[in-house]
């Protein structure tokens, strides 16, 4: 993977944390900002952003985080205070508590859910994975 100098610098403004193929890491990650990871962790993510696992990541333990979005494999315990989002391709086994979830018709998904909404109803949703498309709602 190569990244140019400008996009090094935009995912910095951005407060953006690239974890590349190839890295592990073990441990405890805390912040407040973005993690995209496309290699290994194992341990716990608490983080008041989001939490991107791309197509080559993979994640065993605990996330605690604003959104989380899985386009490869996550196994644990996911708590999402706005939305958790399984994509074409993605992988999640374990428990879930999140305000909405999305689970692509592509995706596998072995879990518990338990939805968290303070004083309205939850939001569960379905879709199909297109550039652009809308959302479907029930």
């Amino acid at each position: 993977m190569r990244l140019k100098r400008r996009t090094l610098d935009k995912l910095k403004d951005q407060h953006t944390t690239v974890i590349s193929e190839g890295i592990q890491l073990k441990g405890e990650m805390k912040g407040t900002h973005t993690i995209i990871l496309y290699g290994e962790f194992k341990g716990t993510i608490r983080l008041s952003g989001m939490v991107l696992v791309g197509r080559t990541g993979r994640i065993k333990g605990e996330i605690d985080a604003d959104n989380v979005i899985i386009e490869g494999e996550v196994e644990g315990k996911i708590t999402a205070t706005e939305k958790v989002e399984i994509r074409d391709g993605g992988k999640y086994r374990g428990d879930i508590l999140a305000a909405s979830v999305l689970v692509s018709q592509k995706a596998v998904f072995e879990a518990n859910v338990k939805m968290r909404v303070e004083g309205e109803e939850p939001s569960v949703g379905r879709f199909t994975e297109k550039r652009g498309a809308q959302l479907d709602q029930e």
